[in-house]
């Protein structure tokens, strides 16, 4: 294991954020043995206050993985300055069979933290805290993935090698890479845009009809449609040069860092948009379906433009 000022800073994080829930798994266990809102008994009332404090510490953790997820990817981008062969994060997350894995579950792990905050409003707006033992409950698989996020960190990191060739983005991303992403690059990027657009009607005629159970299944398919659409249609616009295909090079300086933007509106969007599903039973009452939908129009907004300035630049289009 090599160290730099940003993989300290990503390891210590996501220490502290791991011992903070430790803490929190404590209560969490005794919540779901012990607890009972009809009881008046002092343990009971220590209780209530312990799963406040619980509580705070999870929303706190989801407050600081949030934008320690963009700051885990600049961490990447600047190891690609070191490792051979990678020129951006795309080449350093699959220098080894860690990476790639943990990318996954950081995301997944967030998406999970913002679920468990939509059934904790919830149970503060419940009389009795019905959802108590369910959101600890819920807490504990979280707090597993967690585990297995922080070990396989410490495996990624503990096995980055700066002295082994790694492949450039220009090879992990075309026909001939021996991964599954050769097999959507072998599809016709308009296809791949076909499919994008169509979601995106759909989740449009889902939010004009309030079906919030099919804008939340939508949401859920619209997220990985949108990354493989950025990589292998929408990216070569925003590059320029039709053989690009990199989900990471956007992050660069030299493209105005417009991919933090685009992540940043998809993420949000799919994640309101999946939640849907859940509000009505949850809170009482449906959530606005133009906010999660506005957010995913924004995200298509930008990335069609660069569509649309590139044949207005060149009155040609790439595909």
């Amino acid at each position: 294991m090599f160290f730099t000022p940003e993989i300290l800073i990503v390891l210590l994080i996501d220490m502290l954020s791991f011992l903070f829930l430790a803490i929190a798994v404590v209560v969490a266990i005794r919540i779901l043995l012990w607890f009972d809102y009809g009881s008046d008994t002092p343990r009971q009332y220590a209780l209530e206050r312990q799963s406040y404090l619980a509580s705070t510490i999870l929303a706190f953790v989801l407050g600081v993985k949030i934008p320690a997820i963009f700051y885990f990817i600049y961490t990447l981008d600047r190891l690609s300055n070191v490792i051979p062969g990678a020129m951006c994060a795309a080449g350093v997350v699959t220098a080894n069979k860690y990476g790639v894995w943990l990318f996954m579950i950081k995301i997944l792990n967030i998406y999970l933290f913002g679920l468990w905050l939509v059934l904790h409003i919830a149970d503060l707006r419940t009389p009795d805290y019905r959802y108590t033992r369910a959101k600890f409950a819920f807490f504990l698989l979280i707090f597993i993935l967690v585990l297995v996020e922080f070990v396989l960190e410490l495996l990624y990191f503990g096995h980055l090698d700066i002295s082994q060739v790694v492949s450039c983005c220009g090879t992990l991303f075309n026909r001939a890479a021996h991964s599954p992403l050769a097999l959507v690059a072998a599809i016709d990027p308009k296809m791949i845009a076909g499919v994008f657009y169509t979601l995106y009607v759909a989740l449009l005629l889902a939010a004009l009809a309030k079906k919030e159970r099919l804008f939340s299944l939508l949401s859920l398919l619209f997220l990985p449609a949108a990354i493989v659409a950025v990589i292998f249609f929408f990216s070569p616009y925003i590059y320029e040069l039709p053989t690009h295909h990199c989900p990471f090079c956007i992050l660069q300086p030299e493209y105005y860092s417009i991919g933090y933007l685009l992540y940043a509106l998809l993420f949000v969007g799919s994640f309101l948009g999946i939640a849907s599903a859940f509000w009505p039973k949850w809170l009482g009452r449906p959530l606005n379906l133009w906010i999660p939908f506005g957010f995913d129009t924004l995200f298509v907004g930008i990335v069609s433009f660069y569509v649309l300035y590139y044949y207005y630049q060149n009155h040609v289009w790439l595909f």
